[in-house]
């Protein structure tokens, strides 16, 4: 048997993942070094170091599974957020860089109001949700980055409430985010108990799902990427329209969109009497996050709990 160094197997697997995506290079380095056990960054100082026969087979079984359509995230079990580490299961969707924004959109609204009162307030230091938390990249990463804020992660997949739960746990926030398992904002029946409400639904129509790439045909949950049995804007009028239950008066509703979508978003918050409602482009330049304060009637305004809303 010929022994191979770390470079020459990074150089094989970068040459059978050619032509697939703009990122076989950096796929491969992240393939051997999954085998290895190492971080990418420790490929460049041993380059040189001849590869165990059992690391070049673990390498090769990682590759097969990436040429099946796998996408490289679920594959390594993990994806970076944010500067933070992420684990993922089968069954949970990866998280996007364009998610990003709707975390900028949520950090800026609290931040804006605390320099608007110069205090903490209820929107700093009360409930939030995160309806469709997923691997809980934005609960997790909203409570890390505010701590005084206290996050309920809301999510109906089960494969999703449990790994939302992992990453509250390895990543310290299991004290400020609770992961419950419910239909959009069904968990918590408390009117007026939300400070705020950031939510990434399924966006996709499903007419839209046969153009989508093969890994995320394959192996991304269907059901968090598309409704799948009725439209984008009605599934996303549904949460609109519990999110006008359960958030406090100004409570601030923040919801990803997809592209074309942010018109219409708009619209419907201005509809369901949500004021300087406004629309985030992402780095290309596209409508990716729709966002509002809610405006009651003075007589109609709920109580803000100081406790978890209750589910």
């Amino acid at each position: 048997m010929t022994l191979v160094t770390i470079g020459e197997l990074v150089a094989r697997l970068r040459r059978e993942l050619a032509g697939r995506d703009d990122s076989a290079a950096l796929e491969a380095e992240l393939l051997v070094a999954a085998a290895l056990a190492c971080e990418r960054a420790q490929l460049v100082a041993r380059w040189n170091d001849v590869v165990l026969p059992e690391t070049e087979a673990a390498a090769a079984a990682l590759l097969a599974r990436r040429l099946c359509d796998e996408p490289i995230a679920l594959i390594l079990g993990a994806r970076e957020f944010r500067g933070r580490r992420f684990a993922l299961t089968p069954g949970v969707l990866v998280p996007r860089p364009e998610t990003e924004h709707l975390v900028d959109v949520a950090l800026a609204a609290i931040d804006g109001r605390e320099r608007a009162t110069d205090a903490r307030t209820e929107a700093t230091t009360g409930w939030w949700a995160d309806v469709g938390t997923g691997s809980g990249a934005i609960a997790v990463t909203l409570a890390l980055e505010r701590p005084a804020l206290r996050v309920l992660a809301i999510d109906l997949a089960p494969a999703a409430v449990a790994c939302a739960r992992q990453n509250a746990a390895a990543l310290g926030a299991t004290g400020r985010v609770t992961v419950v398992r419910g239909d959009l904002l069904a968990a918590i029946a408390a009117r007026g108990a939300l400070a705020g409400i950031v939510a990434n639904p399924p966006y996709v129509e499903p007419l839209e799902w046969p153009r989508l790439s093969p890994e995320v045909q394959k192996f991304e949950p269907v059901l968090a990427l598309t409704p799948w049995v009725e439209s984008a804007a009605s599934f996303r009028a549904r949460l609109i329209a519990q999110a006008g239950e359960r958030l406090a008066d100004g409570g601030f509703l923040a919801i990803e969109v997809g592209a074309g979508q942010a018109g219409t978003a708009r619209d419907q918050l201005l509809d369901a009497r949500f004021r300087d409602v406004a629309i985030t482009n992402d780095l290309a330049g596209i409508g990716r996050v729709v966002s509002g304060r809610l405006r009651r009637a003075a007589a109609g305004r709920g109580p803000t709990t100081t406790g978890a809303p209750s589910a």
